[in-house]
């Protein structure tokens, strides 16, 4: 897969560096959600300018799991 993104500062080209799962905490749960305990991750893919390190982050997704 290429990469054609360029930096949005110095309009060098960005690199891929990681995948990263942000847990969300989310207040207002259903009775489901609270009984069971479900969690939801935020997806991102994060990218930065070798340049000027400036960074993005991609938003990727979610994904939903059950804490045991």
């Amino acid at each position: 897969m290429e990469n054609n993104m360029q930096c949005l500062r110095c309009n060098g080209k960005m690199e891929y560096l990681k995948e990263y799962r942000f847990d969300s905490q989310d207040n207002n749960r259903g009775l489901l959600s609270a009984l069971f305990d479900v969690e939801e991750h935020l997806v991102f893919d994060i990218y930065v300018c070798p340049n000027c390190r400036h960074t993005e982050f991609f938003y990727n997704g979610s994904l939903t799991r059950f804490d045991r």
